[in-house]
């Protein structure tokens, strides 16, 4: 598919006020302020606007050039390119940024790893890279396929635009075969049992039974619809250093359950040391 027939229906003025549960808002909150930006997919600039609010620099990368038009008013530069085709290192030769940001893009290219491993070459030392990706194994998307379907929308998980397809440990392993260290994962959340949410497939909640929905509902990614990741590229000391803070962080976790582990046990052994003086003097009377 040609630059010049990729079309997409997008949005074209999308405003977060206060839901937290918004990628966009938890995407800025990683961002950060005054930054420069490399926006891929930018689409139409509603997301390149909130970012020039927090006096933030960007330069747009979009396939649709009809939306790039309407993202010129936002950004300082736009360029029109196909990234699975155009490599960075001809768009972008020798410029450098402190974030590159994939708002729901990485789910569209052929080669996302490759793209990835490239964008090394173009961050300032300190910087990193902000993406949202959705999440495949959502709880809908499971009972969809239980019921035989999987059917592409317009928007959402199922976009009939997305050619991958990611779940949390694959975004992770993703990331760290291109050469990097994730240090933050939000996430967007709609209920598995939702009413109705435009982003998600339906199924027929009448065929589906409540001890079904709770051994799904055991997944704590269930009702994850978006991943929103910060990252880092990692050299060998970043690597070493993040594998000592997660080293850390299960020592840390597993202290804590042999503490309470320790405690549950001398709890019980009160209560049977207790009920056993108490059956002791029953039956000494």
């Amino acid at each position: 598919m040609t630059i010049e027939n990729w079309q997409k229906d997008y949005q074209s003025d999308i405003q977060i006020g206060s839901d937290t549960n918004s990628s966009l808002a938890k995407q800025i909150g990683l961002v950060g302020e005054n930054r420069s930006v490399l926006e891929f997919g930018c689409a139409t600039g509603y997301f390149s606007r909130m970012l020039s609010e927090k006096g933030c620099h960007i330069v747009g990368v979009e396939i649709n050039s009809d939306a790039a038009k309407q993202a010129q008013k936002y950004c300082d530069e736009i360029i029109v390119a196909d990234l699975d085709f155009t490599p960075l290192s001809e768009i972008l030769p020798q410029r450098t940024f402190d974030v590159a940001i994939f708002g729901d893009v990485l789910e569209h290219l052929r080669d996302p790893w490759q793209v990835l491993e490239s964008v090394r070459n173009h961050l300032n030392p300190g910087g990193f890279i902000v993406a949202s990706i959705p999440n495949i194994a959502h709880g809908a998307v499971r009972l969809s396929l239980l019921q035989g379907n999987f059917n592409y929308q317009q928007y959402g998980i199922l976009d009939n635009t997305h050619i991958r397809f990611f779940t949390k440990s694959s975004i992770i392993e993703m990331f760290d075969k291109a050469g990097y260290f994730l240090d933050a994962i939000d996430r967007t959340k709609v209920p598995v049992l939702a009413d109705r949410d435009d982003l998600l497939p339906s199924f027929d909640k009448n065929m589906v039974s409540p001890e079904l929905i709770k051994q799904i509902e055991l997944d704590e990614e269930s009702d994850t619809v978006q991943f929103i990741v910060r990252a880092y590229p990692q050299s060998d000391r970043d690597r070493y250093a993040a594998l000592l803070n997660r080293f850390t962080e299960l020592k840390t976790k597993n202290n804590e359950l042999v503490e309470t582990l320790d405690k549950t046990i001398t709890e019980k052994r009160l209560i049977t040391n207790s009920s056993w003086w108490r059956l002791r003097r029953i039956f000494s009377r």
